[in-house]
C-alpha cells in the first residue's frame, strides 16, 4: 500500500501512501499551511516565545511560579472591560435626561446597545438530554472526585456530553456550577488511562494558574471578541453603503458611521492586545501545569498519548456524522479502529501542521508536538490513578445513554440533509 521515493526538492527518502498527503519531513515539501520562506513578523515572534518558554518548563519544570504582576494586571484590564460595560448603562441614562429628544434616545439607545453587546455572558446549562449528574452517574463522578483530589480541583458539579472532538472545564450560570464538557468522538478513541490523563487535564483548569480561565477575565475577553466582530460587520456596511451612494448625504454619513467604528474598533483591539499579552504567558504555563498533572496522574505515556489524538486522530463533526448515519450507535466502538491505524509519517504530518496553525503570539496553548515532548520528560512510568477493567466498564455503562443520542441525533440530520 506504500512506497519509498525521493523527495523532488531534497531527494531525502519520503513514503508515498495513496491514502494520505505526500509530504518530506526533512525538508517540509508539500507540507502545506505557510509557505517557506515567507513566514510573518507574527509568526517568528510567536516561535522564539513558544520555544523559550517550552526550553524552561523543560528545566525547570511547569509548576506555578511568578507571573503575580502579569495576572493583577489582567485582572485590572478585565475590570477596567466590565467598567466601560457599566458606564454605558449610566451614560445612557444621563443622556436621556439631559437630552430628552430624539438625538437623545438615539444615542442611549447605541449605548444601550454597546452595553448589552459587552454584558458579562455567564452561560447557562444546557439541554437535559446530554447532561450527567451525580445521581445518575455515581461511577463517572467518583472517579472525577478520586483525581480531582489528586490535582487539587473543586468537585465537578455537571458533566455535559458533546459531539465536539475536544474537552473542557468552565464554570456556568450565576451559581458558577463546575461543569466538565466532554468530547463523545474523542473520549472513544482514548484507552482508559489515557482517559484519566484527559480528566486530569481538565480538572487541573480550575487550579492551574491560567487567567483567562477565571470568570472575570474570561468574559472581558468573551465580551471584546463580541463587540469587536459587530463593530467590524456595521464599519464593513458603512463603506459599503459609501460606494454604492457616492457624492450623497447618506454617502458621508456612512463614511463618518465606518470612521467611528473603526476607532471604536481600534479602541478595542487595543484593550484585547493588552489584555491577550499580559495573559498569554500564564495561560500557556496552566497548559504544562494540567500537562503535569495528567502525566503524574496516568502516566507520561497516557498523557502523551492523550495530547497526540487530540491532533493527529481529530475526527470533525461531519466525519462523524456520516459515520453516525451509517452505523447508528455502534460508531463509537468503530472509531478507533478507522483513526487508531494512521501510519507515523500521517500523524507527524498532522503534529506539524497543528504547530504552524498555532503559530500566534496569543494563542493559549503551546503545540501538541512540545507538550508531548514535555510529558514524555518527566518520565512517570507508573500511574497514581489506575481505570480498572470493572470501574471503566461501569463509567462506559453510565456515558452510553448519552453517547447514543448523539448518534442518534447526529445520524437523523445527516439522513434528513442527504434525502432533502
Amino acid at each position: 500500500m506504500s512506497s519509498h521515493t525521493p523527495c523532488p526538492r531534497c531527494a531525502a527518502d519520503i513514503v508515498r501512501d495513496g491514502r494520505y498527503a505526500v509530504w518530506c519531513p526533512s525538508c517540509e515539501w508539500n507540507l502545506g499551511a505557510e509557505p517557506p520562506g515567507r513566514r510573518s513578523l507574527g509568526a517568528v515572534l510567536a516561535d522564539r516565545l513558544t520555544a523559550g518558554q517550552h526550553a524552561h518548563v523543560l528545566r525547570r519544570g511547569a509548576a506555578l511560579e511568578g507571573g503575580g504582576l502579569s495576572r493583577a494586571t489582567a485582572m485590572l484590564l478585565a475590570a477596567l472591560i466590565h467598567l466601560v460595560t457599566a458606564a454605558c448603562v449610566v451614560a445612557a441614562v444621563a443622556v436621556v435626561v439631559a437630552v430628552p429628544n430624539i438625538v437623545g434616545v438615539l444615542s442611549a439607545v447605541l449605548l444601550l446597545g454597546t452595553a448589552w453587546l459587552m454584558r458579562p455572558r455567564l452561560g447557562r446549562l444546557p439541554a437535559e438530554r446530554n447532561l450527567l449528574r451525580r445521581d445518575r452517574a455515581p461511577r463517572l463522578f467518583g472517579l472525577l472526585d478520586r483525581i480531582g483530589a489528586e490535582v487539587g480541583a473543586p468537585p465537578v458539579d455537571v458533566v455535559f456530553v458533546v459531539a465536539e472532538h475536544n474537552a473542557a472545564f468552565g464554570r456556568i450560570g450565576l451559581r458558577g456550577r463546575r461543569t466538565l464538557y466532554l468530547g463523545a468522538p474523542l473520549w472513544a478513541m482514548l484507552d482508559p488511562q489515557e482517559k484519566v490523563a484527559l480528566l486530569a487535564h481538565e480538572l487541573s483548569h480550575s487550579s492551574n494558574g491560567d487567567v483567562r480561565a477565571g470568570r472575570l477575565t474570561g468574559t472581558a475577553i468573551s465580551a471584546l471578541e463580541e463587540v469587536h466582530e459587530v463593530v467590524r460587520a456595521v464599519a464593513r456596511g458603512g463603506r459599503d453603503s459609501a460606494e454604492a451612494t457616492a457624492q450623497s448625504v447618506v454617502a458621508m454619513l456612512s463614511l463618518a458611521l465606518a470612521a467611528l467604528m473603526w476607532l471604536a474598533g481600534l479602541a478595542l483591539r487595543t484593550l484585547g492586545f493588552l489584555l491577550l499579552a499580559v495573559s498569554m504567558r500564564a495561560a500557556r504555563q496552566g497548559e504544562y501545569v494540567a500537562d503535569e498533572r495528567a502525566a503524574r496522574l496516568a502516566s507520561s505515556e497516557a498523557a502523551a498519548g492523550m495530547l497526540d489524538r487530540l491532533v493527529t486522530a481529530r475526527i470533525d463533526t461531519a466525519e462523524l456524522s456520516w459515520l453516525a448515519a451509517s452505523f447508528g450507535t455502534s460508531v463509537w466502538t468503530r472509531l478507533p479502529d478507522k483513526h487508531g491505524q494512521v501510519p507515523e509519517h500521517e500523524l507527524e504530518r498532522r503534529r506539524r501542521l497543528e504547530a504552524r496553525a498555532e503559530r500566534h503570539v496569543f494563542h493559549s496553548h503551546p503545540p501538541i508536538r512540545l507538550r508531548v515532548e514535555f510529558v514524555r520528560s518527566l518520565g512517570y512510568a507508573a500511574p497514581a490513578v489506575e481505570l480498572g477493567e470493572e470501574e471503566a466498564a461501569a463509567v462506559e455503562a453510565e456515558l452510553a445513554p448519552r453517547f447514543a443520542t448523539i448518534a442518534t441525533v447526529l445520524g437523523e440530520e445527516r439522513r434528513e440533509v442527504s434525502y432533502a
